[in-house]
């Protein structure tokens, strides 16, 4: 089955490569057109009879999903449930092929907050609404890739929802910045009554991750016509491990990077590891009475690649090895949602909805090796030296890494139509997210014994102010329906703000340089004669003093140590930042039906922004109805999108795989920041896009239902992250003199910038087919997606290697099929989903890459009812335990399939639910 099924799909990837886009639409076009007129002469079948109404794409009431000028998909209630997961990132990416997600392990607040993207751009190129009001953005700032910032789809339940709503089609005209890619809009339920209760439990077959979720929904009713939802949902997801034991190799050397870079200095009797290649055995009186040069330096510690030989290098982690975990974060979270409606008089209501959202979660960071830099013995102020191997880690060790994000809204306002028709919508509404940051298991090396072991490095939060006023009024002509002329005005302030952290994350303490206490001086000596230039050394070390010559070459006084807790070093005063946007706009929205069979709609709306000045936008979308049963459709349209607020002004350091393959320090910092500014920064500016889609609705037989439209998105002056640079020592001196925390151990820097110009098109399919047969009602549902993304224009803060990753790096085909069954009390649902291969490269000179395959995953879900109050649902995602094929490059220290995967690789998850509904 696995094998017929990718192969099918095979064929379909390779038939849609080799031929061209527009060149696809037509021939989908008319194989539409010629199955509906065989149809319209077998016999004349009607449209269904219960329509979907849409509330994205369109500004008129009651305008139905295939009647638009702009495709829209609606997602039922029972179809995101039919994804049994307690993040709504997963059943989004499940039920929608042009939405991806990856899981980031150990990528700061990545693994908290999952980076998505729609069509192959970044989240902040989409805009999420929430019944119509757009949805505030996450603290986090995501700096893997081409760098995103939007919101946390993650913060809402699918028990609060009684739809989804995707605008496959760009909008940033209609609905302001960010909605290029298109809209995703979450509606959330309406009922006056009932109540509704689930208990989930599931987990993954190779034992880990065990996730328990109960969630709830209870309808109540407001006067005689008004409602209040109240929604609910916690769950308590365990840690998953597809590690294998930390390998530090270094390819083609032979030795370790241990080995290659560690020397011993043993001092009665205790070995110390030092980055010279000699080793110095001291006597009990502190004499010197060995030294070895060119010491092969190997440890005399066990070997340090398999965690299992220590205990606490992970802290107090749920696993003990190995030393690095790649896996599922540990989660707790508590999400809550509010939905109400009041009519006030026969004309008006007032409506109001909100959340309030809990995220805990823990993950691990690289593990730190016994000879790092972190580790090295120093010198104290009494003579004495300290070495943190000797009772704080002995074995290394491993950050833990936690935040906990807290995510609430509040909207609020009046809708209602007046006697002439005027319909009218006020409201305000305000989000705020914010994030906590947390390590433990870890140490700020600068302050030697002196250093905690748990810090909190700061905070991160993104908050959002709106003010809405929107009208429509429909306008007889004498044309086939009204012109239905709508028209708003929006506020905005945008606000980030960097919190800094306790001062002992970010200090720098005193063996942040070398011999910080003086034991080593050298002095000029006084001479009668001015002329000679003599200069007496001195060493103090207690037991080691000596006039006339240095200290030894490997004694812990030379050695400097990283400043900050190690892993995510805290936000020092000088990082911490406020900034703030205001925003005006205004819309003019026009939408008619000429004739029976021609809708044409446009929409022009102007911008003000605070910090980038003045912008007016467009859009032009037309339908015509061909047939009864096929309806043609296209737009075209502008858009503009300033960097946000995140993106100008996040200052990060933190530790990173490097070019080399090993973990080191990289520093973000803003475009226009003095360390940006000795690579060549420049000030952000704004994008701009131009976009356009074509393709067709149909409806050619009953219970069939086909749409096919192609994309194509251009975007100029698009705001990436650079490359890295390398960071030298005359760029580490630079550094330094601009007082940079922790310059002497930040290997690479990169930035945001303007430095890209590209060109995103694809094909999405939809079609849907429900038929009664084997003894019960059917439904057929086939969604898919073909993307491309290529960069036109590329600057010289961007690399080949980062162009080709983003060309090639995620599956340019991504298909869903799902069948469900139902028959009197029992339910049945297999989808299948369908990735297509993709490619990565690790160097820039593109020498180095390798291709991953196709794969195919199964989902199955059997649900049997007892009466109308309680059913019970087993279930499995994956269950042919696919994973994607293993990464060559790029997966150090224990990973073995890369991080930035498309293709989820946690294998096979198995779950019960049991369900209670009461009317």
């Amino acid at each position: 089955m696995k094998f017929v099924t990718t192969t099918l799909f095979a064929v379909f990837d390779g038939a849609i490569r080799r031929f061209p886009l527009l060149f696809r639409l037509s021939l989908g076009l008319c194989l539409a057109v010629s199955v509906s007129v065989s149809a319209d002469d077998e016999e004349k079948h009607a449209p269904g009879e219960i329509e979907e109404i849409v509330t994205i794409g369109t500004r008129v009431p009651a305008r139905t999903a295939s009647d638009a000028a702009v495709p829209v998909d609606i997602f039922t209630l029972q179809e995101l449930e039919s994804v049994n997961s307690s993040d709504m990132v997963d059943v989004i990416n499940t039920i929608v092929p042009s939405f991806n997600v990856t899981r980031q392990p150990i990528s700061d607040g990545s693994t908290f907050i999952r980076p998505v993207s729609l069509r192959g751009l970044d989240s902040h190129h989409s805009l999420v609404l929430i019944n119509g009001k757009r949805r505030h953005r996450a603290a986090l700032m995501q700096l893997n890739g081409f760098g995103a910032h939007g919101p946390d789809v993650g913060s809402i339940p699918s028990v609060a929802l009684q739809s989804v709503e995707t605008l496959r089609d760009s909008a940033a005209a209609q609905y302001g910045s960010d909605a290029i890619a298109g809209v995703i809009n979450f509606n959330l339920r309406e009922n006056r009554s009932g109540f509704e209760l689930r208990s989930k439990y599931g987990g993954y077959t190779e034992g880990d991750g065990e996730e328990v979720t109960v969630e709830a929904n209870a309808g109540f009713a407001l006067g005689s016509d008004g409602f209040l939802s109240l929604s609910g949902q916690y769950s308590d997801t365990r840690p998953s491990s597809r590690s294998q034991p930390y390998d530090i190799t270094i390819a083609g050397s032979g030795l370790t990077p241990l080995q290659a870079t560690t020397s011993r200095l043993t001092v009665d009797g205790v070995t110390y590891y030092g980055p010279d290649a000699f080793t110095y055995t001291y006597g009990a009186d502190g004499t010197i009475e060995q030294v070895l040069p060119g010491s092969d330096g190997v440890p005399d510690d066990p070997d340090t690649r398999f965690a299992d030989n220590f205990s606490g290098v992970g802290g107090d982690r749920e696993f003990d090895s190995p030393a690095q975990i790649w896996g599922q974060s540990e989660r707790e979270q508590a999400l809550f949602f509010v939905n109400a409606a009041l009519p006030v008089s026969e004309l008006f209501e007032v409506y109001g909805f909100g959340n309030y959202s809990w995220k805990d979660q823990s993950g691990g960071f690289f593990y730190r090796r016994p000879g790092v830099s972190q580790l090295l013995p120093l010198r104290l102020a009494d003579g004495s030296i300290y070495d943190p191997r000797a009772g704080l880690y002995p074995a290394g060790f491993t950050p833990q890494f936690s935040g906990t994000v807290i995510d609430y809204s509040i909207a609020g306002g009046l809708r209602g139509e007046l006697n002439n028709g005027l319909r009218l919508d006020l409201s305000l509404s305000y989000g705020s997210d914010e994030i906590r940051y947390r390590i433990a298991n870890t140490l700020n090396p600068s302050l030697g014994p002196e250093t905690p072991t748990r810090f909190r490095p700061g905070n991160l939060i993104n908050d959002e102010l709106a003010v809405n006023a929107d009208f429509s009024l429909p306008v007889e002509l004498g044309f086939a329906g009204p012109l239905n002329a709508a028209f708003g005005f929006e506020y905005r302030r945008e606000r980030y703000t960097i919190e800094e952290g306790d001062p002992l994350s970010f200090a720098i303490g005193a063996h942040a340089a070398a011999d910080p206490f003086n034991f080593e001086i050298t002095r000029a000596e006084v001479d009668a004669d001015p002329d000679d230039d003599l200069t007496v050394v001195e060493c103090r070390i207690p037991g080691l003093e000596t006039v006339g010559s240095l200290c030894p070459a490997g004694d812990p006084i030379h050695n400097t140590v990283p400043v900050g807790s190690n892993g995510f070093p805290g936000y020092a005063p000088e990082f911490a930042s406020r900034l703030s946007r205001n925003n005006y706009a205004g819309y003019i929205d026009l939408e008619m039906d000429l004739t029976d069979e021609l809708l044409l709609n446009g929409l022009v709306r102007f911008d003000h922004f605070s910090d980038f000045g003045d912008v007016v936008t467009w859009k032009l979308a037309t339908r015509y109805r061909l047939t009864d049963y096929l309806n043609l459709r296209g737009s075209v349209g502008s858009g503009f999108r300033a960097p946000t607020p995140g993106q100008i002004s996040t200052t990060n350091v933190s530790t990173r795989v490097g070019p080399s393959g090993l973990p080191m320090a990289e520093g973000v910092y803003p475009a226009e920041h003095p360390v940006s500014a000795l690579f060549g920064a420049r000030p952000l500016d704004a994008e701009d896009s131009m976009s356009y889609s074509l393709g067709f609705a149909a409806e050619p037989l009953d219970g069939l239902s086909l749409t096919l439209d192609y994309y194509h998105i251009r975007l100029d002056d698009r705001i990436v992250l650079s490359s890295q640079f390398a960071v030298g020592p005359g760029e580490t001196a630079q550094l330094e003199a601009l007082g940079v925390p922790g310059a002497n151990t930040i290997a690479q820097v990169r930035f945001f910038t303007n430095d890209v110009d590209s060109k995103t098109q694809g094909v999405d399919l939809s079609a849907t087919f429900e038929f009664e047969g084997f003894g019960g009602d059917n439904m057929l549902h086939l969604a898919g997606n073909y993307n491309e993304t290529r960069l036109v224009e590329r600057g010289r803060f961007v690399d080949a290697e980062a162009q080709f990753d983003v060309e090639n790096g995620a599956p340019d085909l991504r298909a869903v099929a799902s069948l469900r069954h139902t028959r009197d009390r029992f339910d049945l649902l297999l989808r299948g989903r369908y990735y297509g291969s993709y490619e990565n490269t690790s160097t820039a000179d593109l020498a180095v890459f390798q291709k991953f395959g196709a794969e195919f995953m199964l989902d199955a879900e059997a649900t049997l009812h007892f009466g109308d109050r309680f059913s019970l649902k087993a279930g499995g995602r994956n269950l042919f335990d696919v994973y994607p094929e293993r990464g060559e490059f790029e997966t150090c220290c224990g990973r073995i399939y890369r991080s930035d995967s498309v293709v989820p690789w946690q294998g096979t998850f198995l779950y019960l639910q049991l369900q209670v509904s009461v009317p």
